[in-house]
C-alpha cells in the first residue's frame, strides 16, 4: 500500500511554490509607495497667473486713477469694481446667449480634464459653472 502524505505536506509544498516564485501571503506584502500626483502642466499656473490678473486689472486701474481722492475710498471702489466682474460676465451672458454657450463649452471641457486628473472638487465647481452659464445662454436643463 502506497503511504499517504502527511496533512501538512501539501502547505509546505505551496510555500516552497510561493517562496520560489517570490510570491507573498495576503497581508504580508510590501506596502508600495503612493503615486506621486499628477505634474501639472507647465502652462496651467501660467494661464491661472493671467486669469487673475485679467480679474484684478480693473480693481488697480480704479484704485490708481482714484487714489487723489483717498487710500480709503479707492481700495473701497477697487474692490467693489473687482467684486462686480462676475455679475457682468453673468449679465452679459444673459444679454448675450452664445456667450453663455461658449463658457459652458468651456467649462465643460475643464470639468472633464478636472476629473479626468482625479479633482473631483475642482472638477465639480467647473461643472456648476457651465450649468450657470446654459442657465444663463437660455439652454434648459
Amino acid at each position: 500500500m502506497g503511504a499517504q502524505p502527511s496533512p501538512g505536506s501539501d502547505e509546505l509544498r505551496a510555500r516552497h511554490y510561493l517562496h520560489r516564485t517570490g510570491a507573498r501571503p495576503i497581508g504580508h506584502q510590501e506596502t508600495l509607495p503612493l503615486a506621486p500626483p499628477a505634474a501639472t502642466s507647465p502652462e496651467e499656473p501660467l494661464m491661472l497667473l493671467a486669469l487673475v490678473l485679467a480679474g484684478l486689472a480693473p480693481g488697480v486701474a480704479t484704485v490708481w486713477l482714484l487714489r487723489h481722492r483717498g487710500w480709503a475710498l479707492a481700495v473701497l471702489a477697487g474692490v467693489g469694481v473687482t467684486i462686480s466682474l462676475p455679475g457682468l460676465l453673468l449679465v452679459a451672458m444673459v444679454a448675450v446667449p452664445p456667450l453663455g454657450i461658449v463658457v459652458a463649452l468651456a467649462a465643460i471641457a475643464a470639468a472633464l480634464r478636472a476629473y479626468d486628473d482625479g479633482r473631483v472638487l475642482i472638477g465639480t465647481v467647473w461643472a456648476a459653472t457651465a450649468a450657470v452659464a446654459l442657465t444663463c445662454a437660455g439652454v434648459a436643463l
